[in-house]
């Protein structure tokens, strides 16, 4: 017992009643984090899910259904949300409390000065990294707030300008390079230039999203590229964008080749698939039905969702998601990441 880990872990647990009483169910330890740290596992982001009720925090494994336990630590108790996910550290917040990075794998947990209620948040590095800066957008006022980690114990303030045409929502705001873009209203791009600098600069990229009746939109960046995701309302529709950068126009992709992406309402993930079996999906952060350890993924070569037993494709079944089920708690992607 003392070398098995994950999936052999829980087949272990499976053989007889002896050995599901001997192998009690997996919680996260430092024991465990070192062996993951060297298992296969690693090779995808996990689907994190922050149980604010019994203060739980729970991590799938999207190809074994692997899952781990840990409890959310004493200083994050309480309603938190979560803004937004990367390099393996959430940005969260909660009405009462302050603004906090947190690595769940290391729970190290690093507090941010005070600014208002922001509708979205990104950030360049890992706040470990001297280069990360945080910036949040408000709507209304239309304000962004710009903090550098390593620097001053504040947020610099600038106020923006559109006029007339303001946008009605900055969503998914995704640092590329020096820049950051953001989807408003899920009608337009607007780019932020040079956005450590004082006189930074914005202007709109492209103004013709393709508009879908009832869906839901994601922008990512892959490989200095935006991406754009459109999900129909329920799941009935998948289309992948990519903008192209001499036309500022939107140009329809059949496929995602070596690259895989995660998404959710506070992520949109991309990145080169470790293994074969993991590229050309896109991972969401629903369970199919009656089976809590099966995360629902869309193969753009089948047109279909499945999900993964172990390392095998599962048979399609369906082209839409009415089989799965929505998780109600505040979720993520999360990728693994140790000092």
């Amino acid at each position: 017992m003392e070398h098995c880990v994950g999936v052999e872990y829980m087949k272990f647990r499976a053989t007889c009643k002896h050995c599901y009483l001997a192998a009690p169910l997996s919680q996260w330890s430092s024991k465990t984090s070192k062996k993951l740290q060297l298992y296969s596992l690693v090779k995808s982001p996990w689907l994190m899910v922050l149980d604010t009720y019994r203060n739980i925090i729970t991590f799938i494994d999207p190809i074994y259904g692997e899952k781990y336990f840990i409890k959310t630590p004493q200083e994050l108790k309480g309603d938190y949300q979560i803004y937004c996910s990367r390099y393996g550290w959430l940005l969260l917040y909660k009405s009462s409390g302050p603004l906090v990075f947190f690595n769940p794998l290391t729970s190290d947990i690093r507090k941010l000065p005070e600014v208002p209620y922001m509708q979205s948040f990104c950030f360049s590095a890992p706040p470990t990294s001297p280069n990360c800066i945080v910036v949040g957008f408000t709507t209304g006022t239309w304000d962004v707030y710009v903090h550098f980690v390593s620097g001053e114990s504040s947020w610099r303030l600038d106020s923006l300008d559109f006029g007339s045409d303001h946008p009605y929502s900055f969503d998914f705001p995704t640092f590329n390079g020096r820049d950051i873009y953001a989807l408003c209203s899920n009608k337009r791009i607007e780019a932020f230039r040079d956005i450590a600098d004082d006189d930074f600069t914005w202007d709109e990229v492209t103004n013709n999203v393709p508009i879908k009746s009832s869906a839901d939109y994601f922008l990512s960046s892959c490989d200095q590229h935006l991406l754009l995701v459109i999900v129909g309302a329920f799941g009935e529709s998948l289309e992948v964008f990519k903008l192209n950068d001499s036309s500022d126009g939107w140009e329809k992709m059949d496929g995602l080749g070596k690259h895989m992406i995660y998404i959710s309402n506070t992520s949109c993930i991309c990145l080169e698939a470790k293994s074969p079996e993991m590229g050309n999906k896109i991972y969401f952060p629903r369970l199919l039905h009656n089976d809590d350890r099966k995360i629902v993924f869309y193969s753009l070569e089948t047109r279909k969702y499945h999900t993964f037993d172990d390392n095998n494709i599962q048979e399609g079944f369906g082209t839409d998601l009415f089989k799965t089920n929505y998780l109600c708690y505040p979720h993520t992607w999360i990728e693994p990441s140790w000092p």
